[in-house]
């Protein structure tokens, strides 16, 4: 998985599935993301705050904000990630207003009936957009029969974790130590680094060398020609151990090819 996911930034981009939520780690997007609870527990991090949303639970992720979903216990979610655009038109019905973080909504057969609608097959592009618009717009509707909206929050340290988040998995082969990642910010050691533990649940190594191994592992996937410590240390990685360590923590195994 990209941190960054940019297939979630194309345009028109939507995606409604229903089911049980696979566990993720921090990522953001400009999309808009909703996560409701159908049954059982889900653990989620938004903006750095971790909760445990059980049945009738759900949870409203605004454009760039990390997120993850660390844990499920036995849930059935609904979640829906779409291109801001297609809520854009209801959203000017309420001035701008949005859902708050976590709220409550329980009306599982409306989602049923929106995924269907949306699941439709379109002769047209068009249709295809205006119809998922058009569910959107019911579902804000929805959603706002039972919870006030609210002004969205500009939280600069929403806005310094993305920066951040994003300065990593664009400069892999950069020195990305968190000492040389604060002083490039203008932040201390310790403020980032308490920041980023809040927002990630993990410490910094630990991420930078999982983006750097997800990276090694694409190249290998794209180029079989390629020998796998090259790779690595073209993703940033100074050393054999240090990757070979990092690439079983993340997939279990070892890289075959040598």
């Amino acid at each position: 998985m990209s941190f960054y996911e940019q297939q979630a930034d194309s345009k028109k981009y939507f995606y409604f599935r229903r089911g049980k939520q696979i566990p993720t780690t921090s990522h953001f997007h400009s999309a808009l993301e909703f996560l409701f609870v159908e049954n059982g527990e889900q653990e989620v991090v938004v903006g750095g705050e971790k909760r445990v949303l059980e049945t009738g639970d759900a949870c409203f992720v605004n454009s760039f904000c990390v997120h993850s979903y660390p844990y499920v216990k036995n849930a059935s979610t609904v979640v829906i990630v779409g291109d801001k655009r297609y809520f854009d038109p209801a959203f000017s019905s309420f001035l701008g207003k949005k859902p708050p973080t976590y709220f409550r909504f329980e009306n599982m057969q409306l989602l049923q009936t929106l995924h269907d609608l949306c699941e439709q097959n379109h002769p047209s592009d068009g249709g295809r957009y205006a119809t998922i618009e058009g569910a959107m717009g019911i579902l804000l509707g929805a959603i706002a029969q039972n919870t006030p909206f609210i002004d969205p929050i500009d939280d600069k340290q929403d806005a310094l974790v993305f920066d951040v988040l994003h300065y990593a998995e664009t400069h892999l082969q950069d020195d990305l130590s968190l000492r040389t990642v604060a002083k490039k910010f203008g932040y201390s050691y310790e403020h980032l680094s308490r920041l980023l533990r809040k927002y990630l649940h993990e410490n910094w190594t630990t991420h930078v060398n999982r983006l750097r191994v997800i990276k090694t592992q694409s190249i290998l996937e794209n180029d079989p020609k390629t020998a796998v410590f090259p790779a690595a240390l073209s993703c940033g990685f100074e050393s054999a151990n240090t990757f070979y360590r990092a690439y079983k923590k993340e997939f279990g195994v070892c890289p075959k090819r040598r």
